[in-house]
């Protein structure tokens, strides 16, 4: 068995393993969402294994999409950058669980909303790396219908994205860093629509205009 394939199986259970050591010491609520200026929310402990359940399902089915997509041969020429995605996924909700467990514990430890915020910066930042190396598919990337209608413009729709990945992830780094936390989700938000629009939209154009040569 290949390294990343025993990381993806071990980071699947991890979170379960974290949730079982701690789950007769847990108090009955735990904080399960924080909002920015809000305060947090509790739930009942058993939830977390939802959470757990999550990410098992994520390094049990994620393998098996590559497998019944219609165009599962090109993950052949990805596939070590798409169990990377897998991995990096997993690492995170293994990080927000063991925020999660910690702040049970005790509470207000850990700027829980600069953390996360900085979290997934840090993994738009891999993941904007990784981008411009997948091959056109219909689970992993920025799959609008004109990239998927041809190479040329998957490859620059993935180009494209993955820059906007890379440099929105440090913008959300340095946001969790010196942002006023109530201004942080407006900031994410931000980004996100910048990321998901921006390559949509040049993803139509491209496509029109190799339609008309």
């Amino acid at each position: 068995m290949r390294k990343k394939q025993i990381a993806i199986y071990f980071f699947a259970v991890l979170p379960f393993i974290m949730v079982s050591l701690v789950y007769q010491k847990l108090p009955d609520l735990v904080p399960m969402q924080w909002q920015a200026g809000k305060g947090v929310r509790y739930d009942e402990k058993w939830q977390l294994f939802i959470l757990a359940v999550l990410c098992f399902g994520m390094g049990v089915f994620m393998p098996l999409l590559a497998k019944i997509d219609p165009r599962r041969k090109n993950y052949e020429k990805f596939y070590p950058v798409y169990e990377n995605f897998i991995i990096l996924m997993e690492i995170f909700m293994s990080l927000m669980m063991a925020i999660i467990i910690s702040e049970s514990f005790y509470p207000g430890r850990i700027p829980v909303g600069r953390v996360v915020c900085g979290g997934v910066g840090l993994l738009f930042v891999f993941f904007g790396n990784l981008m411009p190396k997948v091959k056109s598919n219909f689970f992993t990337g920025v799959k609008t219908p004109w990239a998927l209608s041809s190479e040329t413009v998957w490859n620059k729709t993935q180009r494209l994205g993955g820059k906007l990945f890379f440099f929105g992830g440090i913008l959300m780094v340095i946001g969790a860093l010196f942002v006023p936390i109530v201004f942080m989700p407006y900031v994410v938000g931000g980004l996100l629509g910048v990321i998901v629009l921006l390559p949509t939209v040049m993803s139509y154009v491209w496509y029109q205009k190799e339609s008309c040569r």
